[in-house]
């Protein structure tokens, strides 16, 4: 397996170097779901999840390119562009990979809510319609469009379909104590998007649940990528991976 790994635009580049974008950002919370997300594809050696989403769900993984925070720009309309927490590229297929830890027990902005929000309505208009219109391949209904789904998995899916033979769209959830008590409804209400969507055979959607343990106490005295250059920050425990038909 050929893995590189890349980080915006910058190019190929190592774990460190990686991780040291990262500790630039503004996101230092422990508890936020890009440090789990990172320590469980690097720092857990990225070939052997590879291996293990492919086994799991038999999407082929053969030369591949791991790039974090990947952009796709509003493909109608002016605005800024999605960034897919993680988007596993192949000639084969696209996955787009969104992480939740404590944010899912935050409640979901529907299109409904976003197309009320901001200055400009004619272009979140324009922009929703270039969303929808690049799913629109991968549905069997493709004529139907629906307010009641939240934005952000809409337009996650518009980038994993975005020039993708095979699309694929995984709900890495991460969850412990605190926070699996809103896991339940989450991934009924991802369920319910995905029933919006009525994807094709060539659209998947996964949910991937994955035991999480803080090692150690929850502190925001350091920076977490930082720190993980020498040490993990969290254990994984039991994983489920299920298939949304």
């Amino acid at each position: 397996m050929n893995t590189q790994i890349k980080f915006k635009q910058t190019g190929n580049c190592d774990c460190n170097t990686l991780l040291d974008q990262f500790a630039k950002t503004t996101v230092h919370s422990i508890m936020t779901s890009s440090i789990p997300l990172v320590q469980f594809w690097i720092k857990s050696a990225p070939e052997i999840q590879l291996t293990k989403l492919e086994k799991l769900s038999k999407i082929t993984m053969k030369d591949v390119t791991l790039w974090f925070e990947y952009p796709t720009s509003p493909l109608q309309g002016r605005g800024g562009s999605s960034m897919t927490d993680l988007m596993i590229l192949s000639e084969e297929n696209k996955v787009a990979i969104e992480a939740k830890y404590t944010e899912y027990l935050n409640e979901p902005e529907t299109v409904s809510k976003w197309l009320g929000l901001g200055e400009n309505p004619q272009n979140r208009k324009t922009v929703l319609e270039g969303w929808w219109n690049k799913i629109a391949p991968f549905r069997r209904n493709a004529k139907i469009f629906s307010n009641d789904i939240e934005y952000q998995f809409l337009h996650r899916t518009a980038s994993a379909c975005n020039g993708a033979k095979k699309a694929v769209v995984i709900y890495q959830l991460f969850y412990d104590e605190k926070t699996c008590k809103g896991l339940e409804l989450f991934k009924q209400k991802i369920r319910q998007y995905v029933d919006i969507i009525n994807p094709t055979s060539d659209l998947e959607f996964y949910i991937w649940e994955i035991e999480t343990g803080l090692i150690g106490k929850e502190t925001n005295g350091y920076n977490p990528f930082e720190k993980m250059k020498t040490e993990n920050l969290f254990v994984f425990g039991k994983e489920k991976l299920d298939c949304i038909m």
